[in-house]
């Protein structure tokens, strides 16, 4: 019967505050509970125990309890916040299990970092209120991340968002920004309340809130005048905080998750649909997800390093080759440039020291070409791409391409008729050239099938003086 009031009662303040208890109050962790490492550690954990009787929770002295175990922060204890305490330690027990096991992963870093600003380590507890302990977490309102960070705060704390990366979505990067984004608060809203608000629902909402409130000061009636979209974090803070500190007390055990696996790390070679590497690499779009959390959007970036599953990455490789094979053969039924006719298809991995002018003589082929058959905006390319490539089946590279003469027909290795020099920063081919007497720019062009463009690191031939 009181559990019964209870929920009634948090229901009637729900839906006062223009919030739906059973549906958008709980998205924060219903979403988090759709992630690839959640849903392996609960099937996991469910496969090893048996279901156990859940006792009733105990709220009588609910804002005692907080004090006691929060004293570093305000704290609160109204209906909802009884509410949230009932239904992450009775009915949504098994979510709350899983948050605790991945908050385990998480909090050392949070913990460090608070400590280092001079925070309350209560703090530790937000995330598992704003996005329940998901990277991948995004609101209506365009907040992402594991601390739900907004654009303006992610922009000036030095984050990068674009439209195919999302750092607010890297743990480490965003745990950062957030802590210096708190320090930031602290200084603007001194007061314990007023600073808490901030930290929970943002600045804008502590203004809106004093004026709706009517000038009051105490968090507990503070938070029910912010915006519907942020009513519902201070009251899941507090009843995470009550439900983490007394988790033994109330057998609650955290569920082992694990938010990272064993992986390769790959690299595009053009724009790619995650959707269907994921099909095409027989892997769950969830877990592919779960392991590159940065890169968001349909489409992930040309040449974006990206993770995969230990081991999968042959079949990586195998799946880009096809994907550019069947965009070959798509535009060749539009009519577009057919493939080389006597050639044949081959991927090439790019090796330290290769260009694009070195690669494209060593299969017979033109710069401009490898430039057109992987789609490349420049001559930047870098180790471990991969390049398709249409090389001539009887091409013989000639002895300039090998780098070396014709052997005589005693046997005696011939002599190298370049040199190799390595490209430093600030150098340009005309700077190189005037280093070596009897070449100039356009030989060095000519024989490495480069534009003017070089980079620091780049290898290119230099002719050996006569």
């Amino acid at each position: 019967m009181r559990v019964q009031l209870v929920r009634e009662l948090a229901l009637a303040v729900c839906i006062s505050a223009g919030l739906n208890a059973w549906g958008q109050s709980t998205w924060r962790v219903d979403s988090a509970m759709v992630t690839w490492p959640m849903q392996q550690a609960v099937q996991m954990d469910r496969a090893r125990t048996a279901p156990g009787v859940i006792k009733a929770m105990d709220t009588r002295d609910l804002h005692t309890s907080l004090k006691r175990s929060a004293p570093g922060i305000p704290v609160f204890a109204d209906s909802l916040v009884a509410y949230y305490v009932d239904l992450y330690g009775e009915r949504n027990r098994e979510q709350f299990k899983a948050m605790l096991g991945m908050a385990d992963h998480y909090f050392p870093l949070i913990t460090s970092e608070l400590a280092q600003a001079g925070l309350p380590a209560e703090l530790k507890y937000l995330p598992m209120a704003l996005s329940g302990m998901n990277t991948l977490a995004g609101s209506t309102q365009g907040e992402a991340g594991l601390w739900m960070l907004t654009y303006p705060v992610a922009v000036r704390q030095g984050l990068t968002i674009s439209a195919g990366v999302d750092e607010r979505r890297d743990p480490l990067l965003a745990t950062m920004a957030a802590i210096a984004e708190l320090e930031r608060l602290r200084t603007r809203f001194p007061g314990p309340d007023l600073f808490l608000l901030a930290a929970a629902c943002g600045p804008a909402n502590v203004e809106r809130a004093l004026v709706r409130s009517k000038g009051a000061k105490d968090l507990g009636t503070l938070y029910q005048h912010v915006d519907p979209a942020q009513r519902d974090v201070l009251p899941l803070l507090m009843a995470f905080i009550h439900l983490a500190m007394n988790a033994g007390t109330f057998g609650i055990n955290p569920i082992p998750a694990i938010p990272f696996e064993l992986a390769d790390t790959v690299r595009t070679t053009t724009e790619l649909r995650p959707a269907d590497l994921a099909n095409c690499m027989d892997l769950s779009l969830a877990r592919l997800t779960a392991l590159n959390p940065t890169l968001c959007g349909r489409t992930w970036p040309a040449h974006a390093t990206a993770l995969l599953p230990q081991g999968c990455s042959e079949r990586f490789i195998q799946c880009i080759t096809q994907s550019v094979q069947d965009v070959e053969q798509q535009n060749n039924d539009a009519g577009r440039a057919p493939q080389p006719k006597d050639r044949k298809a081959i991927t090439y991995r790019v090796r330290p020291g290769d260009n694009l002018g070195s690669i494209a003589q060593r299969h017979g082929v033109t710069v401009s070409e490898i430039k057109a058959w992987n789609d490349l905006r420049s001559d930047r390319i870098d180790a471990g791409d991969q390049l398709l490539l249409y090389a001539r089946s009887t091409y013989t590279p000639s002895p300039e391409v090998r780098g070396t003469a014709p052997s005589n027909t005693s046997g005696t290795q011939g002599q190298e008729e370049f040199v190799w020099y390595t490209v430093r920063k600030g150098d340009s081919l005309y700077a190189i050239a005037k280093r070596h007497p009897g070449v100039d720019a356009n030989d060095l062009m000519r024989i490495n099938g480069i534009s003017d463009g070089l980079r620091p690191g780049q290898r290119i031939k230099i002719p050996k003086s006569k």
